[in-house]
Parts: structure tokens; C-alpha cells; sequence
């Protein structure tokens, strides 16, 4: 009896050391992996939230550009093409179709009264459209060719260019920020047996349009001017 109590204390205290052996050891085993798993899940949840805020970057900026490009510059051109088409569409129709050098220089609604820039309401100029769908723009002042006396330049504040008065020729505008280029062509319709009519068209470029390449925002404005006479 003694012997067999005995034994079967000492196998109670060996089941119960077997089993503080193994829930001794493990743990810390354990607590390493779980260390290990939550380091892992912290960084991959640091890069989806650093992925999600790279986005939403992206997305702000474009959408700035946007609001600048589509909403600021082309509600400025707008304005600025509105005030060329009003003055040309107030110059005297008959002192301002005579031959170039035969109209006064009230004409001149460029600021730039060099030879042949005076053209009032005569045929000619271009808004830069081409064949093709596409727009080339005059950004600098030219000495010859169709835009001569059919285009001016604004400065990013909108004050035409050159600032001082009318000036010479093109070299006064060497060194100045151009923020708008305006372009105006004028067209003579086909005679209906009526008073003479002509289109006038114009054009209006933002040079101050961001993250855009070589387009740049445009407004177009045309009407129409009748010999009231």
C-alpha cells in the first residue's frame, strides 16, 4: 500500500514537471512569433497607407492643374478676348478699311506702331488654327508675316504689352513676362447685295497654363461687323 502511494506520487509529480516542461518552454517561443507577425502586418499596413496618400497626391495635383488650366486662365482669356473683339468691333468701319498706310493710327489697337502694323478692319491675321485641327500660337513678336498688325501681348497681369505706350517696334517687348497672347483674324464675307460684312475672330492663348506641354488653354470668340454707312 505504502509502495503504491508512493508510486503514484511520484508519478503525479513527473506528470505535473512533464507538464510545466512543455508549457514552460513554449511560450516564449510563442510570444517571438507573434512579435514577428505584428511587425510584418505593421509594415505592410504602413506601405498601403503610404501607397493611398501617393495617390491621393496625384489626384490633388491634377486636379489644382485643372482648376488653374480650365478654370482660372480660361476665365481670364475669356475677358481678355471679350475686351480686343469690343475695340475692334468700335473702330470706324470706313477710316479703318482704307489701305494700311492711309488709316490714322486710332486703327492700331496692337500698341506696337511700327511700319505695317496698322490694319484696323482690313482683311487678314490668323488665330493660329491650322488644317488640322491644331493651334499655333505667336508667342513672340514677329517683324513680318500675317501676324503683323493682327496680334498683341499681355502681360500675366493683363495689361497690354508694352506697358510704356505704344512702342516703335518689337524690341520694346525684349525681356517682358507675355502671360496671354491675343490673335484676331478678319475675314470679308461674300457680298449678298447688302452693306459690306466681315468676321472677326479672336483668339486668346494662356502662357501661364501649368504641367500642360505645348497646349495651352484657348478661347475663341467671333462676330460680326457690318459698313453701318
Amino acid at each position: 500500500m505504502v509502495m503504491e502511494s508512493s508510486e503514484r506520487d511520484m508519478e503525479r509529480k513527473i506528470g505535473i514537471l512533464t507538464a510545466k516542461g512543455r508549457t514552460g518552454a513554449d511560450p516564449q517561443s510563442s510570444r517571438c512569433g507573434e512579435r514577428g507577425t505584428t511587425l510584418i502586418e505593421a509594415l505592410i499596413a504602413v506601405l498601403v497607407a503610404m501607397i493611398g496618400v501617393f495617390g491621393l497626391g496625384s489626384l490633388i495635383f491634377e486636379a489644382t492643374v485643372t482648376n488653374k488650366n480650365q478654370g482660372t486662365e480660361v476665365t481670364r482669356a475669356t475677358i481678355y478676348a471679350q475686351d480686343k473683339m469690343e475695340k475692334l468691333l468700335s473702330l470706324d468701319f470706313n477710316a479703318c478699311t482704307q489701305a494700311s498706310s492711309s488709316q490714322p493710327a486710332s486703327c492700331n489697337t496692337t500698341n506696337i506702331g511700327a511700319t505695317g502694323w496698322t490694319q484696323g478692319l482690313l482683311a487678314g491675321g490668323t488665330t493660329g488654327e491650322q488644317a488640322n485641327g491644331s493651334y499655333t500660337v505667336q508667342d513672340s513678336c514677329p517683324a513680318s508675316g500675317t501676324s503683323v498688325g493682327y496680334v498683341d501681348y499681355l502681360s500675366p497681369d493683363g495689361l497690354q504689352l508694352p506697358t510704356g505706350g505704344p512702342a516703335s517696334s518689337c524690341s520694346a517687348l525684349t525681356g517682358a513676362t507675355v502671360g496671354y497672347v491675343r490673335m484676331w483674324q478678319i475675314t470679308d464675307l461674300p457680298s449678298t447685295g447688302g452693306p459690306a460684312i466681315k468676321e472677326v475672330s479672336v483668339a486668346v492663348y494662356s502662357m501661364l497654363s501649368v504641367s500642360t506641354g505645348t497646349a495651352r488653354p484657348i478661347v475663341t470668340l467671333t462676330s460680326y461687323l457690318s459698313n453701318p454707312y
